[in-house]
């Protein structure tokens, strides 16, 4: 399909911008994409607020700058400030406008809209992109499934712009990407790093070719004109693409990138994040130089605020924000694209975001496929070429407390690539981690002098993800998810040794956690459905589904305290919150409040002794904090000179609390 695009005037714009406003006009895919003044238009609230403060002489705030400069890039000074005498009509009549958020109605000229004032809304911008079915945040090890969810491929078709973020929790496989397949721990405990591992490293992300599932000329009987276009940004970095046009693909047609011309990415890349808008257009008869400098200008001003609101800590629990800035931005450029320059070629438009893990996956294996399922419907073929991104490691690293005194902590001679699990069983401190070489799960144990037994493979299990440990009934419980998604156990007494392993039911992933109620071992798993499941006393079998509902993207923690098991977990949306229950044998788990105000950026960690329990958590800021519970919260505290790098351990032992994770 060829769309005659009628070209529009500086007085056609202005008119189009007060009718969208005012309510009166919206094209049917800006009215999808913008909603009724929802929070999710802020960034468009703020940019319209800083044209009119511009107008009137006031110098824009740090985001309205920003802002302002991106569209800046294709529109003139005149016509952005008259922009801004539109918005101030509309909003100075009184009635909430039909696309901005409340909060801009009544908003004075005098008072700007910062970045502080953005962070303050950060919670609602979050909830109401999270809650948009074109949104996901999707593990990397299950993402064939999730990424082609059926609902969010429908949503994405309705709408014509899906944002995907790839999560790298901390639970989920790391593996040493230089170390020989198989290799005895001990061979990777004689040193540091690797020379290498730590970046920059130069990359090319290149577009291979696509796959016509279904054409945009399909209700219109005509020849497509398919050309691509993408924006790009590592934080190090940033990049513009456009291809060649592609003529009359049909269905069922593989077409080809040209070798010169099918860069998507080229730069450093730290290793953390990577974020790619890419759009597949319908050609028109407009020229694309328009479009093209406005898509760049927005991504690169996507680039600075994730920066700028510190979300290049990009594998820790704001994936969320990540992904409600870049639902702001597309919603910016939906509003310019259709309803100013009335141009509708865009077929479909994906913004995608990798973390480390899914950088590093993609580097290993070379290739992955992105759907397009808009106007018409593309497989995108992406390949990498360059350097390849290591998966992260490290080492162990321990802090003990006596009394309220914590101890320096004591790095173990132990190379791990996920968070590490303990229990204590007999007179022993056992922990489990997994080797970087080949994911198979370590053993050791420590004695009451403070002695690590060397570390032995546990059988060849191998995981994704972190394993669990309790002791109950005389018995020391482990459990995995394995790679095949199964549940795998093990038992363990000294004078028997390690039980061979049980493969249980599928359909699970991230860690499991095991605690002791009433000396019963109980066992909790997330499953592939997005629900948690309880069994206990083995052979975990008898599956509960969780009674809440509750929605994580990580592990729960468990621990048994005055005469409850309690759980704890990070919500996936709600980076600054815990959600905390516990059972007393009823049948249901019951809300608890917690009372401390703890931002967590990973998965928690519990663990109880003689009446108290403690809640340990990675920070959002990298410090490790510790909270008591005897009875109520007590204030949380800071674990001296503890960095970890993932999610912490927790054991009681001796009555003194240790408390292990990994640092890089």
């Amino acid at each position: 399909m060829s769309d005659k695009v009628e070209p529009t005037t500086q007085n056609d714009r202005l008119e189009r911008l007060r009718a969208l406003l005012s309510g009166a006009r919206a094209q049917e895919q800006t009215r999808l994409t913008l909603g009724p003044g929802s929070y999710g238009n802020a960034l468009m609230g703020a940019m319209l607020h800083g044209a009119d403060r511009m107008r009137q002489g006031h110098e824009p705030t740090d985001l309205e700058r920003l802002l302002l400069d991106a569209v800046g890039s294709v529109f003139s000074e005149e016509e952005i400030k008259a922009w801004g005498g539109v918005y101030r009509e509309v909003a100075g009549a009184g009635g909430q406008s039909a696309v901005l958020p409340q909060m801009f109605a009544g908003r004075p000229v005098e008072e700007g809209y910062s970045v502080e004032d953005l962070k303050r809304d950060l919670p609602a911008l979050v909830d109401e992109a999270m809650s948009m079915p074109n949104t996901q945040i999707v593990d990397p090890r299950t993402a064939d499934r999730e990424v082609n969810d059926p609902a969010f491929l429908a949503a994405m078709r309705e709408k014509k712009f899906g944002i995907t973020a790839f999560a790298a929790v901390e639970d989920r496989m790391i593996p040493d990407s230089a170390g020989p397949e198989g290799a005895g721990q001990a061979a990777q405990d004689g040193g540091e790093d690797q020379d290498g591992r730590s970046g920059p490293w130069h990359v090319r992300v290149l577009a291979d070719n696509f796959y016509v599932h279904r054409t945009v000329g399909d209700q219109w009987g005509t020849a497509d004109e398919i050309f691509w276009t993408a924006a790009s940004g590592s934080g190090l970095d940033t990049h513009s693409f456009r291809s060649q046009q592609f003529d009359g693909p049909g269905k069922g047609d593989t077409r080809t990138f040209s070798t010169g011309n099918n860069t998507l990415f080229e730069g450093q890349i730290s290793g953390d994040y990577l974020g790619l808008n890419i759009v597949c257009w319908e050609k028109d008869d407009e020229p694309s130089q328009w479009t093209e400098a406005l898509h760049k200008a927005l991504t690169d001003a996507m680039n600075t605020l994730n920066r700028t609101l510190a979300l290049d800590d990009f594998v820790t629990g704001m994936l969320p924000l990540w992904i409600s800035i870049g639902v702001q931005v597309a919603n910016i450029f939906v509003t310019l694209m259709l309803e100013l320059r009335n141009m509708n070629d865009i077929s479909c438009q994906r913004t995608i975001g990798m973390g480390r893990y899914e950088l590093a996956m993609l580097s290993q294996g070379g290739t992955t496929t992105w759907k397009f399922d808009g106007e018409g419907h593309h497989d995108l073929r992406v390949k990498w070429s360059g350097a390849k991104i290591p998966f992260a490691e490290g080492y162990l690293r321990c802090s003990v407390r006596s009394g309220s005194t914590w101890q320096t902590p004591a790095r173990l001679p132990f190379r791990t690539i996920t968070t590490p699990a303990l229990a204590v069983h007999g007179d022993r401190l056992h922990a489990l981690f997994l080797r970087p070489s080949d994911q198979v799960i370590m053993w050791t144990s420590m004695d009451s002098s403070g002695t690590w037994s060397p570390a032995q493979p546990l059988g060849g299990d191998q995981s994704w993800y972190a394993p669990a440990l309790t002791s109950a009934g005389g018995v020391l419980h482990y459990a995995v998810v394995g790679k095949d998604d199964r549940l795998w156990t093990r038992t363990y007494t000294p004078a028997t040794g390690w039980s061979p392993a049980k493969k249980g039911t599928g359909g699970w992933q991230f860690a499991p956690a095991l605690a002791t109620y009433r000396d019963q071992p109980w066992l909790v798993v997330y499953g592939l459905d997005q629900n948690l499941y309880h069994a206990k006393n083995g052979p975990w079998t008898d599956w509960q589904i969780d009674n809440l509902g509750w929605k994580v993207s990580t592990h729960v923690a468990l621990a048994e305290h005055r005469d409850h098991i309690w759980r704890v977990a990070m919500t996936p949306f709600h980076f600054v919150q815990l959600l905390q229950t516990s059972y007393n044998g009823g049948g249901t788990w019951a809300l608890r409040d917690l009372t401390v105000e703890l931002r967590s950026s990973h998965a928690p960690a519990l663990a109880a002794n003689a009446g108290t329990m403690t809640l340990l958590i990675r920070s959002t800021d990298g410090s490790l904090l510790a909270a008591d519970h005897n009875g109520s919260w007590q204030t949380a505290r800071v674990v001296p000179s503890a960095a970890p790098a993932g999610a912490p351990a927790a054991a009681y032992y001796n009555n003194q609390l240790y408390a292990m994770y990994l640092t890089i």
